[in-house]
């Protein structure tokens, strides 16, 4: 039915904003150029309220998502939890970085936005599952759980998660019962699809296509989101980012830090200063890489500003994400550590 009615939806007089679902879907033309505010006449390829609802919705879930995990990590007292709304926040910028294209009205010049999305995306899967494994090892489990063919089914190894089920569950009242939650995503839905399709008519800065404010959009949003939880984590003195210094609950669990690297003396502030070096020596070529494959052209750092800020913004932009590795980058150093001991440093010395 639905192809149909779109099959035949020119014939019955339904054009690109034709109003619908009495206006829910698109307000007429004729009100919308009556708001006091509009300056502008609304693209052909705008999107719909229902459209800009569906992306509103997997923006506000997410955040909604982020928070009530968080909470469970607080009524549970595993910390580890935190790390999946931590994890989940590169999932959260890929959506806005969506909603920031559709915003600027999908011009060929932000398509470096939708590659961005999809590297975003495949970040956050990765955090999400780092996430998900350091939950799993907190209650018990291990990699040898995923052999298909285990030794014995009565093995004491396979016993750890079912003595975990036995322990009692701490209940606590939940702030705002799953009516309210599901209110409160309908009205924010609605109310910043309307603000924003309409809203958008009466300023500039949708039509002009600016890559430095569309970047700064999809850092800066998730930024705020990040922040909070930053502060919350400061306030609490639960983890603030991920660890990777072992697999407990979180109670006396260090990471991985400077101070480990610095155990090495020379050798390991030389690895890591080589760590990074590595990063910014590829950070250039993949952000020119990621330009050329959106813009269809190599970019003119020198004679064109907007080729310099779109490619400045996503080394920028890896810069910050890589924050979220640091564990990740001081184990590189570890790692490299025993090399530069033995080919540089012994080496000059000898």
């Amino acid at each position: 039915l639905w192809v149909a009615a779109a099959a035949a939806g020119p014939q019955l007089g339904f054009e690109g904003h034709s109003a619908f679902l009495f206006g829910a879907g698109d307000l007429p033309a004729d009100t919308v150029l009556n708001l006091p505010w509009v300056s502008h006449t609304e693209p052909v390829n705008a999107l719909s309220i229902p459209t800009w609802a569906i992306h509103f919705s997997s923006v506000f879930e997410f955040l909604f998502a982020m928070s009530l995990i968080w909470d469970f990590a607080e009524t549970t007292g595993n910390e580890k939890w935190k790390g999946l709304t931590w994890g989940m926040l590169p999932l959260h910028a890929s959506g806005i970085a969506a909603c920031t294209y559709h915003f600027f009205y999908n011009p060929s010049s932000l398509q470096f936005l939708v590659s961005t999305q999809a590297g975003l995306t495949l970040l956050g899967n990765i955090t999400v599952a780092i996430a998900a494994y350091r939950i799993a090892v907190s209650n018990g489990w291990t990699l040898s759980e995923l052999n298909p063919f285990p030794k014995s089914n009565t093995s004491p190894e396979g016993l750890v998660i079912d003595e975990a089920a036995a322990v009692p569950l701490k209940i606590t009242e939940a702030k705002e019962s799953t009516a309210i939650l599901a209110a409160k995503l309908t009205a924010l839905t609605l109310a910043t699809s309307y603000a924003v399709k309409y809203g958008e008519l009466g300023i500039d800065l949708p039509f002009t296509a600016n890559g430095a404010a569309g970047v700064a959009m999809v850092i800066g949003i998730p930024a705020i989101t990040g922040v909070q939880y930053y502060l919350k984590s400061k306030e609490e003195g639960g983890e603030m980012a991920f660890g990777f210094g072992g697999g407990g609950s979180g109670d006396g669990e260090s990471a991985l830090s400077m101070a480990d690297v610095k155990k090495y003396g020379l050798a390991g502030t030389v690895a890591y200063v080589l760590t990074e070096l590595a990063f910014w020596a590829v950070a250039f070529p993949v952000a020119s890489t990621l330009f050329y494959n959106s813009v269809g052209h190599w970019p003119d750092v020198i004679n064109d500003a907007g080729d310099r800020t779109a490619v400045l913004a996503s080394v920028f932009a890896g810069a910050n994400v890589a924050r979220l590795l640091v564990p990740l980058r001081f184990g590189a150093a570890l790692a490299l550590a025993p090399w530069v001991d033995e080919n540089l440093i012994n080496r000059q010395k000898a």
